[in-house]
């Protein structure tokens, strides 16, 4: 009964005795191993089937010196040793079984002498886990790569990156590691949809890899951050050979959906040990980097120095505050008045954002609204100097007794946001200001990064009544087609050209066909930043509508405005 219990069992099961040969050998052996009991048993060659698996066609390839070696290696590997007591056991890879071979898990018992107590015998059992070995080689994978891309994740970069500095620590090499920022990925997500920003991040991965070595390292973070460790680069110069290779490779142009599309990358460069000491510090000083990169030059590369450093914490500091300035009262709106260039009467105001910071002082929009957009304080920000200019307004109304037009800046992430249709309705409906009275200013190149997109939710915005400007006129690039589709009520002369007004031929020829051009597409003309009588009166002879600036009025707050209002009207 129990020879047939143990014959039965799915446990596969065998004994050797003192001399390696084979005494018994169940049926699940031979499920297990293609070896049938009567072929086995009496032999010396147990592990003959693991090393080799008997077919015709491979019977004369292994001669019986390299089988007893064979079966002497696995026998001593597996079989217990005198001084081991109760179970043993072991795994390992047979590669020579078919299909790709088999990982077997092994538990191996002495057999003693009742008497003596020496080892006459093993019984072994061995188990079949390829299975599990597949399953936790693909948890392995899913924890260390990239489910996208295939590249390593943060977690097998940081392990590598570690590794890789206790080596050049010990063998005194230099270490390089870039971090890669795509520029104005998003505008492809939101364009071409997520399947096509998917296709981007695939292909930039295979991109990177195919420049560097074997290796190298290239780990892909999140969304379109990617890191590249170089491993013992021969010099900075090296490095930056790198640099520019995967740049040129990188913006060579990406098919999608039919179109040509060319996308650039910011890179910020951190090396060991000048810039970092553990994997933490040198991927903080890359991302450091890239950003001042992609602040200052899209599509550039900077080396990491102590300056960003410091600038970076400046930065996340900065971050921190803003989120508290929001809901304490910290912001603030200013009123730079507009007028008609003839009359000199106030004909509007433009609302300008403060950061009344507690350490800082008054703080300009340029050096916090870059951060609100990357953080996406920008919309409840962007709603709150909505809603509190058209209050303000409304106040300036029932104090002095017209609504003049008020113009709000609409920065690129809110033109964007669908609710802003939503938002300016219910603002609109709450106050009863009329629609006419708010103009929605946007930057020439907000329109056009996306111009068939913005012509859309442009035409959506004039049929609710609403103005449009289009604000820094000249500083963009803008298409003269699609120039004359927009519906805009006004273009803003970027004060970059008004400030040389009067001292330079070619800011006057300028400023001169933008006036004429406007002129010629029915639009009303404001010029910003007008300080000197001398670019006044260039603008009054030339037939300029409308001017702010210095030269009339410096922003004023919303109470003070009042009073403006009230002595200039």
């Amino acid at each position: 009964m129990l020879s047939q219990i143990v014959n039965n069992s799915p446990i596969a099961t065998f004994v050797l005795d003192d001399q390696h040969r084979v005494v018994y050998w169940n049926r699940a052996c031979a499920m297990v191993t293609g070896v049938e009991a009567e072929d086995i048993i009496g032999t010396t060659q147990a592990w003959k089937p693991f090393y080799h698996w008997e077919r015709p066609v491979m019977a004369d390839l292994i001669v019986d010196d390299q089988l007893d070696e064979i079966t002497s290696y696995y026998s001593e590997k597996y079989r217990p040793s005198p001084t081991i007591e109760g179970a043993w056991e072991a795994e390992d890879f047979f590669p020579h079984f078919p299909d790709g071979g088999k990982w077997l898990a092994f538990t191996a018992t002495a057999l003693r002498d009742e008497t003596t107590g020496e080892i006459i015998g093993a019984i072994e059992t061995l188990r079949d886990i390829t299975a599990q070995k597949s399953y936790q080689e693909q948890l392995e994978h899913q924890a260390n790569y990239d489910p996208l891309t295939g590249l390593a994740n943060r977690h097998l970069l940081h392990t590598r990156l570690t590794q890789a500095i206790a080596e050049a620590r010990r063998d005194n090499f230099l270490l390089a590691v870039l971090f890669l920022d795509l520029d104005n990925f998003k505008q492809i997500n939101d364009t071409l949809g997520h399947s096509a920003g998917d296709e981007v991040i695939r292909e930039f991965g295979r991109r990177l890899k195919a420049t560097v070595r074997d290796l190298d390292t290239v780990a892909r973070l999140a969304g379109d951050e990617y890191v590249v460790l170089l491993y013992a680069p021969q010099s900075v110069a090296q490095v930056t050979n790198v640099v520019h290779r995967l740049h040129d490779l990188i913006s060579t142009k990406f098919k999608l959906m039919g179109r040509e599309v060319y996308i650039g990358s910011s890179v910020g460069v951190a090396l060991f040990p000048k810039d970092g000491e553990d994997a933490d510090a040198l991927l903080k000083n890359a991302d450091a980097a890239m950003y001042r990169a992609k602040q200052h030059d899209k599509g550039g590369f900077r080396y990491y120095t102590e300056d960003l450093n410091r600038d970076a914490m400046q930065w996340l500091e900065l971050k921190q505050e803003l989120h508290y300035a929001l809901t304490s009262g910290q912001l603030e709106l200013y009123y730079q008045p507009q007028y008609g260039i003839r009359d000199q009467r106030i004909t509007g105001a433009e609302a300008l954002l403060r950061w009344n910071h507690p350490r800082k002082g008054v703080l300009l929009p340029d050096t916090f609204i870059p951060l609100a957009e990357e953080t996406g304080l920008i919309i409840p920000i962007g709603n709150w100097v909505i809603n509190t200019a058209i209050a303000d307004a409304r106040q300036w109304k029932d104090a002095y007794g017209a609504e003049i037009r008020l113009s709000i800046n609409i920065s690129a992430r809110q033109f964007r946001y669908q609710e802003l249709l939503e938002l300016l309705d219910q603002v609109i409906e709450r106050t009863g200001f009329h629609p006419l009275n708010l103009e929605l200013e946007l930057t020439e190149s907000l329109v056009m990064n996306n111009p068939k997109q913005a012509n859309l939710l442009l035409h959506r915005l004039k049929e609710k009544g609403f103005s449009l400007a289009m604000d820094d006129f000249g500083t963009g690039y803008s298409s003269l087609a699609y120039l004359r589709q927009f519906p805009f009520d006004m273009i803003k002369i970027d004060q970059s050209f008004i400030h040389e007004l009067g001292s330079n031929r070619e800011a006057e020829a300028i400023v001169r066909a933008m006036l004429q051009l406007g002129k010629a597409l029915g639009l009303r003309i404001v010029a910003e930043g007008v300080e000197t009588g001398k670019q006044r009166q260039f603008l009054v002879n030339e037939g300029c509508d409308e001017i702010q600036g210095f030269w009339f009025s410096q922003p004023l707050r919303a109470g003070d405005f009042l009073k403006l209002l009230q002595t200039r009207t």
